[in-house]
């Protein structure tokens, strides 16, 4: 029995049968000082493409983590995070990730005045 390659799906297309947030075993953890702090571990969620989806919990327990996993801000510490079957760097790379900060970060000094 012989094993047969795949051609890979180009990035600008989402890959075939994959849609929407797609999480597998997905884990976060930060080193504070000597002592590392996990913000979540082994983390699994599937919604589909055009899905409302709510991330709800207390303070601290990792949503805006995922949320900058998702966008590419941050890196876990282990599994996969994909969009549409795409990775972060993959919807980056084809310009299909956007980003809206909830606050006004980038520039604050400027006004739409100014």
């Amino acid at each position: 029995m012989t094993a047969q390659s795949t051609p890979r799906p180009t990035p600008e297309l989402p890959r075939a049968g994959a849609t929407g947030i797609d999480l597998q075993g997905l884990s976060k953890t930060y080193t504070s000082g000597r002592k590392p702090v996990t913000a979540f571990t082994d983390t699994e969620l599937a919604a589909d493409r055009g899905a409302f989806l709510s991330l709800l919990g207390p303070s601290g327990c990792g949503k805006s983590t995922i949320l900058r996993i998702l966008a590419g801000l941050e890196t876990p510490t282990a599994g996969t995070a994909l969009v549409d079957g795409m990775s972060p760097a993959e919807l980056r790379a084809s310009s299909r990730l956007g980003i809206a900060f909830q606050d006004s970060a980038l520039l604050p000094w400027r006004t739409v005045r100014g």
